[in-house]
């Protein structure tokens, strides 16, 4: 079976300042490593077509939580995927801001504690840093090529995180973000009285250093559902970036227990500082209103931190279930 690739080649080479969404020229703190050759072809995808076998019932019970199950599927051309996401476990788990499940409310910032917050050594030469993040609904958490922390909850309810961490400049950022689901393989929860409805996603995070989660970052998706046809999805090359995109399928498809899923191959050392992340695109910034977290209060309590930086995510907020995100910064900028 095949599906349809438009493949773009550049006659030349386009440099361009990033922006914000206000059209402000970004002051350039990132760097990648060099450049390899681009690729001749976009990746293919892998795709499923129906739900994924349960092989874990639940990462987490949480009075009032959704149910944090994994699955397993197997694609067309033979490969075995989990789903939503392979959870790291030796990451510890980040600690709460606010955290229903942990009986962890803190009303503001002020009210939080930072010397009861685990500092955890990435290099011995660093500088702490603390950061401030939430996820809707599941992060990871790698800096510098090592682990650091990991999301609490899985999936719901939302909660939000402090971390500590001590390392060296320059220093790369790298986030696995998950929008969990209740329906296996699918990308679908139960909402709006829709047993099959998409859920939507988003990650911000803020850090003492004046690093913060905006369209400087570099963000790519390796698990999007649900999708009605395999056409739906659309890989391009755009100037040396691959840009996995779907504009012509359904936020709301009808598919229900049949939909398909694309799923790509998570590199091995995506998170590793020399990691050349020169082919994602950019990741794309959203409001709170729009990834729906305005009126929670893991989100609310903190908005003053929060505000200082974006909701970031893929091209698409609602199909792209599974995404990685990375940033380098040369020095702190503040």
């Amino acid at each position: 079976m095949h599906f349809a690739h438009v493949l773009y080649l550049s006659a030349m080479l386009l440099i361009s300042a990033c922006t914000n969404t206000n059209g402000t020229i970004l002051p350039s703190t990132t760097t990648t490593a060099p450049p390899l050759s681009v690729p001749t072809a976009p990746e293919q995808a892998s795709f499923t077509k129906g739900a994924a076998t349960t092989i874990n019932p639940g990462l987490l019970a949480c009075k009032g939580g959704r149910v944090s199950a994994v699955g397993e599927i197997k694609s067309e051309d033979g490969k075995t995927w989990t789903v939503p996401t392979t959870v790291n476990n030796k990451l510890p788990d980040a600690s709460d801001l606010l955290n229903p499940c942990t009986n962890v409310l803190h009303p503001n910032l002020a009210a939080v504690d930072l010397n009861k917050v685990p500092v955890i050594e990435i290099d011995p030469d660093g500088t702490i840093i603390t950061g401030y993040i939430f996820a809707d609904n599941y992060f990871e958490l790698y800096v510098n090529g090592k682990p650091a922390v990991k999301d609490a909850v899985p999936f719901t309810p939302f909660n939000s995180h402090v971390v500590r961490f001590k390392a060296a400049y320059p220093m790369t950022y790298a986030f696995k973000v998950v929008d969990w689901e209740e329906n296996l393989g699918l990308g679908t929860e139960d909402n709006k009285g829709n047993k099959y409805h998409p859920g939507d996603a988003g990650i911000v995070a803020t850090f003492s250093d004046g690093t913060v989660t905006d369209n400087r970052w570099k963000a790519q998706s390796y698990y999007i559902a649900p999708l009605m046809n395999k056409t739906d999805l659309v890989i391009e090359e755009k100037n040396g970036r691959t840009v996995r995109s779907t504009p012509n399928a359904s936020k709301a498809p009808s598919c229900a227990a049949n939909c398909y899923a694309a799923h790509f191959a998570i590199p091995d050392n995506w998170y590793a500082a020399d990691f050349n992340d020169s082919s994602w695109p950019q990741a794309v910034t959203y409001s709170a209103a729009t990834v729906g977290v305005d009126n929670k209060r893991e989100y609310t309590n903190f908005s003053n931190e929060f505000k200082k930086g974006s909701f970031v995510w893929t091209n698409n907020l609602i199909l792209d279930n599974e995404i990685l995100l990375r940033h380098t910064v040369e020095k702190a900028s503040k």
